[in-house]
C-alpha cells in the first residue's frame, strides 16, 4: 500500500467516525421515546395503563423519559470532558473552558433528574409580589431566564474561539435547548394556566424534543471535533481534537 493511499484511508476513517453510527442511534430512542408518549396518550383515553403510560410520559419525574434526557446531557458533558483532557496549555479556549461546559451540561443533568429550576419558583413569585403584577405561566420562568440570558452570553464569549464549525454547532445547539427548556416552557405555563390541554399535550413533546435535539446537535458537533479514529497500520483506536495535530 503506497503512503498516498495510507493517507486518504486515514481521512476516510476520521471522516466518517464510528460516534456517527453511535449518534443515529440516540437519536432513534429519543424519537422512539417522544412517539411512545403520544402513543400511550392516545391509548390511555380508552384503556387506562397508569404503569406504561408514567413510564414514557414526558410531563413527570423519575421515568424513562427523564432518565434519557439527563443521558443526553452526560454525554455532552463527558465529551466536553474528553475535550478538556486532550487541550494543551496553549490551546484556545483552554481545558478550563472546557471543564466550565462540562460542570453547566453536569448540571443540567441533575437538574433535568431533581428538578432544581422549580426551586427558583418561589424567587418568582417574590418578584412578581414586587412588582404588583401577574405572571401567566410558570413561576421560575422569570429568573429562569435572567440565567439563561447571562448563560447565553458567557456561552457567546467562550465560543469566540472556538473552530467556525465547532462554534456554530454547539451555539445552534444551546439555541433548540432553550427554544425547549426557556421558551417551549413558558408556553406551556402558559397554556397549563389557562387549562388548555390539548395544546398543553402538544407543547410538553415540543419542549422535551427541542431539550433532546439541543443534545444531539450539540453531541453531533462535538463528534465531529474530538475524534475517534484507529491506526491503519497498527489497528489500535485513539482519541484527539481534530485541530490538535
Amino acid at each position: 500500500m503506497t503512503e498516498s493511499s495510507t493517507a486518504e484511508r486515514r481521512a476516510a476513517e476520521i471522516a466518517r467516525p464510528p460516534a456517527r453510527r453511535v449518534l443515529w442511534f440516540a437519536a432513534g430512542i429519543t424519537a422512539s421515546l417522544l412517539v411512545a408518549d403520544l402513543a400511550t396518550r392516545a391509548y390511555n383515553h380508552y384503556d387506562s395503563i397508569p404503569t406504561i403510560r408514567r413510564l414514557v410520559n414526558v410531563d413527570v419525574e423519575a421515568n424513562l423519559a427523564t432518565w434519557w434526557n439527563s443521558t443526553l446531557l452526560l454525554a455532552v458533558a463527558g465529551m466536553a470532558l474528553i475535550a478538556a483532557l486532550l487541550s494543551g496549555g496553549a490551546a484556545r479556549p483552554g481545558r478550563l473552558s472546557w471543564l466550565g461546559l462540562t460542570a453547566a451540561t453536569a448540571l443540567l443533568s441533575v437538574d433535568e433528574t431533581v428538578s432544581l429550576h422549580e426551586r427558583l419558583g418561589e424567587v418568582g413569585r417574590s418578584w412578581k409580589r414586587w412588582a404588583g403584577g401577574s405572571l401567566p405561566t410558570h413561576a421560575w420562568i422569570l429568573p429562569g431566564a435572567v440565567l439563561a440570558a447571562v448563560g447565553t452570553v458567557c456561552a457567546v464569549l467562550w465560543a469566540r474561539r472556538l473552530p467556525r464549525a465547532l462554534r456554530r454547532g454547539l451555539l445552534g445547539a444551546l439555541a433548540v435547548y432553550l427554544g425547549g427548556a426557556l421558551v417551549a416552557e413558558a408556553f406551556n405555563g402558559w397554556a397549563h394556566e389557562h387549562s388548555y390541554n390539548t395544546v398543553l399535550m402538544l407543547g410538553t413533546v415540543v419542549e422535551e424534543g427541542l431539550e433532546m435535539g439541543g443534545c444531539l446537535v450539540a453531541l453531533a458537533a462535538l463528534g465531529r471535533y474530538v475524534v475517534l479514529e484507529r491506526d491503519p497500520a497498527s489497528g489500535r483506536a485513539a482519541v484527539r481534537l481534530r485541530d490538535s495535530g
